[in-house]
């Protein structure tokens, strides 16, 4: 089987804690998704647009776009909102397709616009949710990814991982006991 790797985001501890952080608190920390969506975008960008360039300078280019981001996602709302959720879902639609073992190996592109236009609709038109799901999908994939996981059991805990995110940023699964009756 072939290895998807997260573009860009080559430490596995790095990938692991903004995996967690995504995961657990994508819907609170809007900024931190939309930076590691134009980090991801920007890494991946450079490495098809220059690929003679060295991993250092393509690394510098990708924080640099994903510090854009963040700002722009605290500075100008509305666009970051629509921006992360095409670099989100750009992202994204390849790597579902894939995980569950549909292989595009041409046309690459076509499936990131199409994710992203699907990914920026969403974002628009039900933020919350939106929000929620896609950084519940992108912190499972930055998790299983950085634990190099891969094949069926990538599948199960990619599901199980985008549930129980989902589940943590709505607020089902709860930190503190509920008090009731004795």
């Amino acid at each position: 089987m072939m290895k998807l790797e997260i573009p860009g985001l080559e430490l596995p501890l790095a990938r692991f804690i903004l995996g967690v952080l995504l995961l657990a608190m994508g819907r609170r920390l809007f900024w931190l998704f939309v930076g590691v969506a134009g980090f991801a975008f920007g890494f991946e960008a450079v490495r098809h647009l220059l690929p003679h360039q060295p991993h250092s300078e393509a690394l510098v280019i990708s924080l640099l776009i994903g510090l854009i981001c963040a700002v722009a996602a605290v500075s100008l709302q509305k666009f970051a909102i629509a921006l992360g959720g095409f670099l989100a879902g750009g992202r994204l639609l390849p790597l579902i397709l894939y995980t569950f073992g549909i292989t595009v190996h041409q046309r690459h592109w076509v499936l990131f616009i199409i994710g992203g236009i699907i990914g920026a609709v969403l974002m628009s038109l039900a933020f919350g949710f939106a929000l929620t799901l896609l950084s519940s999908l992108f912190g499972a994939d930055l998790i299983l990814h950085a634990l190099n996981l891969q094949g069926r059991v990538f599948t199960i805990l990619f599901v199980l991982l985008t549930a129980l995110g989902f589940a943590l940023q709505y607020g089902l699964v709860r930190s503190k006991p509920v008090r009731g009756r004795i």
